[in-house]
């Protein structure tokens, strides 16, 4: 599983940071981030190296926290106008 996690870490990191495919990182990142701390969590308990799911966890960790930046930035900047306040009067 840690394999798994680090793959798809590699491949959100990638995606995660092309501003159009942002919103396409959300799914499998979480996947990955749950697939690493499992993993990262068996390794532990059976003293195996935790090195690649520790890895996956980081990679699949920095695209979900650049989207909900972004969201944030997003959400926080927009302006809320109404129909009625758009209109000429």
């Amino acid at each position: 599983m840690d394999t798994a996690s680090l793959v798809i870490g590699i491949f959100c990191a990638v995606i995660g940071f092309i501003p159009c495919l942002q919103v396409v990182v959300i799914v499998p990142a979480l996947v990955g981030l749950i697939l690493g701390i499992i993993s990262f969590n068996r390794n532990k308990q059976e003293d195996k190296p935790t090195g690649m799911a520790l890895a996956g966890i980081i990679l699949n960790a920095l695209p979900l926290l650049v989207v909900t930046a972004l969201a944030a930035f997003v959400g926080f900047s927009a302006d809320t106008y109404t129909i009625n306040d758009m209109t000429i009067k």
